[in-house]
């Protein structure tokens, strides 16, 4: 995560913290509410984001061992995935779409024995590459790994999951098996295209939106949401495999 995150004092005045924290907030909220057609959305998510930055100056406990910059960030984003949520974010022909294209990156990875290619995923669906790549640009809006997909694999709540990530008093069976999953995941990034791991990387470990992905890669913004959204559906069909962790 980038230094451009958060003051780490204790002492906290909550109207001094919401101002500075304001322009990160509104970078979190354009960088999710990327490939929305929704004029409102990144206003909605801003509000968002202020509702989850005072639930953490709340919750928040000086004494665990966990930074209040790391705190803030996941409430401030954990509110905003909320809010897409109450949207039904993903609509349903595009939630159609990408369970076809899982399916067959998952068959064709048991057959090669590696993640499959745009121009092998394109075959096996029938369709020609630049309509493969068209229909990855309507997954745009697939900025996350869904939570509900974790709660599901493991079957704890995804706001225990959630805390997971934020707390270190998660009951240990269940911190176990959450640590698995990482461990898997971790697994499964590595195996992915170099560039694949170069969008993941940027994004997610950087903090960098799409547009600063393309000039650092010197790609274009529509391409680097197709690369970002094919690891995201390679990382989905492992998964949604019965074997997972």
């Amino acid at each position: 995560m980038r230094s451009r995150a958060f003051p780490t004092t204790v002492v906290i005045d909550r109207e001094k913290t919401i101002e500075e924290l304001m322009p990160v907030i509104k970078h979190l909220a354009y960088k999710i509410s990327y490939g929305f057609d929704d004029d409102m959305l990144i206003d909605d998510l801003v509000s968002a984001g202020v509702m989850g930055l005072l639930e953490s100056l709340d919750r928040y406990d000086p004494r665990k061992n966990i930074k209040l910059n790391t705190f803030a960030y996941w409430r401030i984003r954990g509110a905003m995935i909320d809010e897409l949520r109450k949207r039904d974010w993903i609509p349903k022909n595009t939630r159609s779409k990408a369970k076809k294209i899982t399916e067959a990156i998952r068959d064709l990875e048991s057959r090669l024995g590696r993640y499959p290619e745009e121009q092998e995923i394109a075959r096996e669906l029938d369709v020609n590459l630049e309509d493969y790549l068209n229909m990855l640009k309507e997954f745009g809006s697939l900025t996350v790994l869904s939570m509900d997909e974790l709660a599901e694999k493991t079957g704890l709540p995804a706001d225990e999951i959630t805390r997971y990530a934020m707390e270190d008093d998660t009951d240990p069976e269940q911190h176990a098996e959450l640590k698995d999953i990482e461990r898997m995941l971790a697994k499964e990034i590595e195996k992915l295209s170099e560039r694949q791991q170069q969008v993941l990387t940027f994004y997610y470990y950087e903090d960098m939106n799409m547009k600063e992905i393309a000039e650092l890669l010197s790609i274009t913004e529509s391409r680097v949401s197709q690369i970002h959204s094919q690891a995201l559906l390679n990382l989905r069909s492992r998964l949604k495999r019965p074997d997972c962790t």
